[in-house]
This record gives structure tokens, sequence and C-alpha cells, in this order.
């Protein structure tokens, strides 16, 4: 443990040249969690239209703050929708029925229709979207990764000093090393937790509970720290190992529907997208905020499994690169 706390201390030293950095990416964060709260607060349907009454004797729906209508003698051309000018076009049909053209999904049709008979229907139990607690989870996502990532600079430090080669060699326990940086990374999420635990006590609604919360970032920060040592280890320039993980972690991060739920209904692309860990991360969360768990373990079971196997197979490098040398 003497080597634990050691190097957990030398840690929390070696970072302080690095403030400005370190403080740049924290406030980065904390701004992406202060808007999804925000964003969540007020997201509601909001569309569009362009109403082609085309001789009908139905009455063009009216506008409302979640719908807004342009009626028009003719339908205008179909690259208005593509340069969103218009989200849908909307003729009447027999029997009080519409007929929608549309570039969006079939959530976003279904609930045009039904506002288009009711323009005063209360949409929140059906508006597809997600809820705060996710929307903060992936907004930060990112950030998060990136953070941790750049944290395990002291790792990469003494991996191309030459320090790694001598702790091996030193009657400390290699184990001990690892775990402390570990430690230090997750530490530096602190700011954003307090932020959590301060919007709690203003009474905001941040989704999931304090627990919940520590439990889904402790397993994030861990898979950017697997991840970010498996890269130290293998690629032998920090700089080129930093790079690296920051790109594989926007890209996958991004595909994954971190700041957007992406809806491409692309059989290929959603495919490839749902073995992204951070993509089954996400799916977890959502289930948890609604409630609904028990048929979402295997998500958060293929998140953890992922994250072990990096982080052992980093570990098991590192073991056999310097410690069974000596």
């Amino acid at each position: 443990m003497k080597t634990f706390f050691s190097v957990l201390k030398n840690d929390y030293l070696r970072v302080l040249p690095r403030w400005t950095t370190v403080g740049i990416f924290t406030l980065f964060t904390l701004a992406t969690m202060l808007f999804a709260v925000y964003l969540t607060e007020v997201q509601h349907f909001n569309a569009h239209i362009a109403y082609i009454p085309q001789g009908s004797s139905m009455s063009a729906p009216q506008s409302s703050p979640s719908l807004t209508v342009n009626v028009l003698e003719e339908v205008p051309p179909r690259s208005a929708l593509m340069q969103q000018q218009y989200d849908a076009y909307v003729t009447p049909g027999p029997g009080g029925t519409y007929t929608v053209e549309t570039l969006k999904n079939q959530d976003f049709k279904q609930l045009l229709t039904l506002l288009l008979k009711n323009p005063n229907a209360d949409l929140s139990a059906l508006q597809p979207g997600r809820g705060v607690g996710v929307n903060i989870l992936g907004f930060m996502m990112m950030f998060a990764l990136t953070l941790a990532a750049f944290n395990l600079f002291v790792f990469a430090d003494d991996k191309e000093q030459g320090q790694l080669k001598r702790i091996s060699a030193a009657p400390v326990s290699f184990g001990f090393y690892l775990t402390a940086h570990c430690v230090y990374c997750l530490s530096m999420m602190l700011p954003e937790y307090l932020l959590l635990v301060v919007l709690k006590l203003l009474g905001w609604d941040i989704g999931f509970s304090l627990p919940q919360y520590a439990g889904l970032l402790s397993i994030l920060v861990l898979f950017g720290i697997s991840l970010s040592l498996l890269l130290n280890t293998l690629i032998k320039k920090p700089d080129n190992a930093n790079m690296l993980g920051n790109s594989i972690i926007a890209l996958t991060s991004i595909l994954s529907g971190s700041f957007y739920s992406l809806k491409e209904e692309n059989t290929l692309l959603d495919g490839m997208v749902n073995l992204l860990p951070q993509k089954q991360l996400l799916d977890f969360a959502t289930a948890l905020q609604s409630g609904n768990t028990a048929g979402h373990t295997s998500s958060l079971l293929y998140f953890t499994t992922i994250t072990f196997v990096i982080l052992v197979s980093a570990v098991v490098l590192l073991h056999k690169k310097y410690v069974k040398q000596v």
C-alpha cells in the first residue's frame, strides 16, 4: 500500500504544471453537462409544414407552438425538404385523412399526423427523445473519456523516460503502481460529480440518482483509462498514442449517439454502431432511466467485458515487456 499512496501523491504533484489543460477539459465537460440539462428542459416537438389544400373543403390545420403551417397553392419542389425549408408536405385526403411527405423517420410522421388532427394534443408521452440523465451522460461522454486518456500522461511519461523499467525492477508492487494511476484518473472526475450534487441539491432533475451516476461515471472513465493504457503500451511515443486515442474516442462517441440519438434505419450501419461500447452503455442508461434494466443487463455486461478485456490485455503486455524481463 505504501507504493500506492506514494504514486498517487506523486501523480497529483505532477499534474500541477498541467493544470491549465486539465482545467480547460474540465470546464468543457461541465459546460456540456449544463447544456444537456438545459436542452432537455426546452426540447419539444416542432414542425414546419407546407399545407397544400388542392381544392379540398377541409380547413387548414391551425398553427401552434409545436406546428407552423404555411398554406401553399402548389407542392414545393422536393429540394425544399432537403434544404430543410419545410419538415413535411401535407395534402388532405378523403375522410379527414392526410398524406404526409417527409424525409424524416416514421416516428416524426406519426407525431405530425396526430398533431394535424389535434393541434393541442399532448405529445410528451409519445415524443421520442432522451431523458436528462441520458443526455448528461451522452454529452459528457467524449470529454470524460478524453480527460481520462489525458490524465494517464503520468504512465506515458514514465514509460517514455525509462522510469517504468526502474519501477518494475524496484521492490515495489507493480499492481499497486497501476492501481494508483487508475484511482488518480477516476478522482479527476470529482468536479463533474460535484456539479451533479449541486444540481440535485438545487432541485434540478438530473435523471439518475447520485449513486447511479457514480457507477456509470466510474465504468465510463475506466474504459477510457483501459483504452489509453493499451495504446500507450503498444505505441512508443505518447503523443502518437494520445492522438490516436482521441481520434478513436471522438469518432466512436459521435457514432454511438452521445450528442444525438442516431436513427439512420440502415441495417449495416446500425449493426456496426451496436458493436461500439459507448452505444451499449447509452442503451443501458436509457433502460435505467425508464426503469427497464432487466432486459438490458446484456448491454452493461458487454461494456464492462470490453473494458475488462482491454485492461487485462494492457496489463499482460506490460508484465511481459517489463516485469518478466527483470
